[in-house]
């Protein structure tokens, strides 16, 4: 994905994607479920923001579930 100004974001599209409401229970989600139902709505900050803590191995919190690269 590119931003406003035609640069490249961070790309997790090669990793496994896992989301959970509580950090105990988490279950995989398809990247392409994540991009069309989650990261197509957000604002380009918070969607740059998200793209770069999630690569870094951290879990960030839309909405009810948090979503992380797969331990």
């Amino acid at each position: 994905m590119k931003d406003k100004n035609h640069i490249t974001m961070e790309d997790i599209s090669a990793f496994p994607i896992e989301r959970s409401t509580n950090h105990i229970n988490w279950e995989e989600i398809a990247y392409q479920e994540v991009k069309e139902q989650i990261l197509e709505g957000l604002e380009e900050e918070k969607l740059k923001c998200f793209l770069r803590v999630v690569r870094s191995g951290s879990p960030f919190k839309l909405s009810d579930y948090f979503y992380r690269i797969k331990c």
